[in-house]
Order: structure tokens, then sequence, then C-alpha cells
């Protein structure tokens, strides 16, 4: 009996369990939705691996002007050892001793051998850079080539908070037209039981319930048309926040609730900061990056010293295992080099020119974005500010028409108004409900676009 108890209460545990995990779903709010992409997403990753690759290459120019050190271990056997014709100087130096005369004779040569048939060479050399400058410019550069990579990080967050910032606000606005529809339906479903009782007690013609069951279709059909756009709509939401398809999110924040916050943000400055934005950052970068880079183009004109030093122990014998023999001998050097350009056939100066006509075509480039940049605050400024005049239009217009549409409602239940009057009313609700919802997303379409253009989007200041 206890045995059968257990494996109920294990039983229904288990059920429990799986529904929970079934009914479970991860629910984000706006500012959580942009967190969770900047985490997750892969071009972000990708990011953050040029930045890394950016700090090795630093790394690796710094090498270049790093002392090197080798170790040597090298064997040669000479099955014919080299030899060296030498002229005969010990034959003319004893005759002249002998005779007491000059030797007078053809000289005579014979084979002299300098190596024996094994060599082992067992050393340790270094080289070291003492100046080049070169490698001191190509160092700097290559930490301006870090900040780069660190500034293009940004400009690939700036886009992502874009995207989900959008999809996200699309979510919403599809959600809350579905929300909208919802009411029409309840509110025409109730006025067809009302039409239909009327109609059955001799007080309504057949027309009217007629007109009322094809609006209640037609709004039951754009539900769910609405339906398919709001699942498309977390579809790429989920897509902008690298989030996976297959499950399932919702959103948290309400929409009217977005749209208060941002009516709250204060009048802009009116001060264009460049610096805010990604782009101008990353245009600067690259003309420090190009300046540093010709710098280190001119050093080819100066001298180049290097230094080296090396000890080396050489063992020379016949019979390489003769303990007998002569064991090792060792022998050590230091030296300087210095190489002094002196003509390359103009290379260089080709070079100059060039990286010099770079440089000035990306201050073409950042001069023509800070212009652009001004004209894009300019117009997404002018843009918002008439978001929120139609909004609040938009606004009246719909309480207006809420307002007429149930007075038209009440006169016809008590038969001192027409369904004419019913039909106009309503379809002149509808009209300004998609008015409306228009207006909202308008303003926070502009909204975006405004925190965009002025580079404030990166301080979330859109995510409350």
């Amino acid at each position: 009996m206890n045995k059968m108890r257990l494996h109920i209460i294990t039983t229904i545990g288990l059920l429990i369990s799986l529904s929970y995990g079934l009914g479970a779903q991860a629910t984000f709010s706006l500012s959580e939705a942009i967190d969770y992409a900047l985490e997750h997403h892969p071009s972000l990753h990708v990011a953050d691996l040029d930045e890394q690759t950016a700090e090795w290459q630093y790394k690796e120019v710094l090498a270049t002007g790093m002392p090197k050190v080798n170790g040597n271990l090298d064997y040669t056997y000479y099955y014919k050892v080299p030899v060296t014709p030498t002229e005969d100087f010990i034959t003319p130096l004893v005759t002249e001793a002998i005779t007491g005369m000059p030797y007078t004779g053809e000289p005579e040569y014979f084979e002299f051998a300098f190596l024996q048939k094994n060599q082992l060479n067992v050393g340790l050399s270094g080289d070291f850079l003492i100046f080049d400058g070169n490698f001191l410019k190509g160092l700097k550069a290559s930490k301006l080539f870090i900040d780069l990579s660190k500034k293009q990080v940004n400009l690939t967050k700036q886009d992502i908070i874009q995207n989900v910032a959008k999809a996200y606000q699309n979510v919403l606005i599809a959600e809350r037209n579905v929300n909208i529809l919802e009411n029409n339906i309840n509110n025409i479903s109730k006025a067809l039981r009302e039409t239909t009782l009327i109609y059955e007690n001799g007080f309504a013609e057949e027309l009217d319930v007629d007109r009322l069951k094809l609006s209640l279709e037609n709004l039951e059909f754009e539900k769910k048309k609405l339906e398919q756009v709001i699942a498309v709509s977390y579809n790429v939401l989920k897509y902008q926040m690298a989030y996976p398809i297959h499950e399932e999110l919702s959103v948290t924040e309400e929409l009217e609730t977005v749209v208060d916050l941002i009516l709250l943000d204060g009048e802009s400055s009116g001060e264009i900061d460049f610096t805010q934005r990604p782009e101008h950052n990353i245009l600067m970068e690259t003309i420090e990056l190009n300046k540093a880079d010709l710098e280190r183009i001119k050093q080819a004109y100066l001298p180049t010293v290097t230094g080296n030093i090396g000890y080396a122990q050489v063992l020379q014998r016949n019979n390489l295992f003769d303990s007998e023999a002569v064991g090792f001998l060792g022998n050590g050097s230091v030296g300087i080099r210095t190489r002094i350009p002196i003509y390359d056939g103009g290379m260089t100066k080709a070079k100059i020119a060039q990286k010099k006509i770079e440089i000035e075509k990306i201050e073409n480039d950042l001069s023509e974005f800070d212009r652009g940049m001004k004209l894009q605050i300019y117009n997404a400024e002018a843009q918002y500010e008439n978001a929120k005049l139609s909004l609040e239009n938009a606004k009246r217009s719909l309480a207006l028409n809420e307002k007429i549409y149930d007075k038209t409602q009440i006169k016809y239940r008590e038969g001192v108004g027409s369904s004419v009057e019913v039909t106009q009313a309503e379809a002149s609700l509808y009209q300004a409900q998609a008015n409306y919802i228009n207006a909202l997303y308008d303003l926070l379409t502009s909204k975006t676009e405004l925190d965009i253009a002025t580079g404030e989007i990166l301080k979330n200041k859109i995510n409350r």
C-alpha cells in the first residue's frame, strides 16, 4: 500500500514538473531584451574577436623589437676533407740557411687541410634591436588599431540595440492592435445580440442584423491576420536578440507606458556632440592610425642599428670519440650592424604620397559625416515633434469618435437613430483607431531614429 502511494505521489510530481516546463516561457522587458542580445549576438562576438586579434597583433609588433636568443647544435662529417693549396715556404728558408744564398727555384705547393673529418659546434647566439624608428612608430600604430577595434565594437552594439528596439516596438504595436480589435469584436458582438433581440421583436430590420454579422466576421478575420503578424514580429525579435527561434518568449512592456516615458523626456539641448556617434569616433581613430602609419613610413629614411652576440664551443676530430684528441675550443663574438638607407628608387616617397592622399580622403569622409549627422539630427527632431503632435491629435480624435459611437449606439437602441448613423460612426471609430496606432508607431520610430542620430541609443535611454 505504501509503495503504491509513493508511486502515485511520484507520478503526480512528475506531471506537475512537466506541466510547468511546458508552460514556462521567458519574459523580457525592452532593456532585458537588449541586454540578452548584447550578450549572445554573434556579430558582437565577432567584433570582440577582432579586438582580441588587434591586441595580439600589437604583441606581435612588440616582439619584433625584443631580443632574440637561439641555440645552435651543428654536426658535420667530411667524407672528403677540404684542402687549401699552400705555397711551400719551408724549402726556400732551409736552402737559404744551408747555402747562404737566395732560393731561385720555382715555388712549390702542397695541400693543407684546416679541418678534420668530424666537426661539432654547440653555441648560443642573440640578436637585439638598438634603434629602428619603424619599430617605434609601428608600435604606436598597433596601439591605435586596438582603440579602433574597440570603437568598432561600439558601432556593432549600436546596430544591435537599434534592431532589437525596433523589433520589440513592432511586437508592442501588433499586440496593441489586437487588443483594439478584441474590444471592437466584443462591442459588435454585444450590438449584434441586442439588435437580433430588437429584430425578433419587430423593431429592427434584418439588414441591420446582417450588417453587424458582416462587420463581426471582418473583425475576426482581421484579428486572425494580426495574430500571424504578431507571430512573425516575435520571430523577428528573436532573430535580432539571437534568441532560439523554436523557444517561446513574451514581452513585459506596455505600449502606453513606453510612450509615456518617451514623452517625459526633456527637450534636446540643441548642442550636437559628434563624439556620441561611434561612426565619428571610428573615422577620427582611422585618421590617427593613418597618421601614425605615415610616421612609420618616414622612418625608412633613418638608419637601423642592430646588435648581435654569440658564444660557441667547437670540437674537431678525425675520430669523434677519441678522448685523447683535443676537446672543445670556445669562441665568442659581439657585433653591431648599421643599415644606412641611401637610395631606394623613390619607393618611400611614393608610399608617403599615397598615405597622405588616404588621410585626406578620410578627413573628407569625416567632414561629410559630421554634416550628414547635423542634417540627420535636425530632420529626426522635426519628425519627432511632428509625431508628438500627431499622437495628441490622434488621441483627441479617438476619444471624440468613441464618444460619438457610444451616443449613436444609445440613440439607435432607443429608436431615435438610424442604422446608417451607426455604420458611419463605426467606420469613423475604426479609422480613428488606425490613426492612433499609426501615431504610436510613428512616435516610437521617430524617437528611436532621433536617439540613433544623436548617439543617445548607446546610453540605453530608450531602455526604461
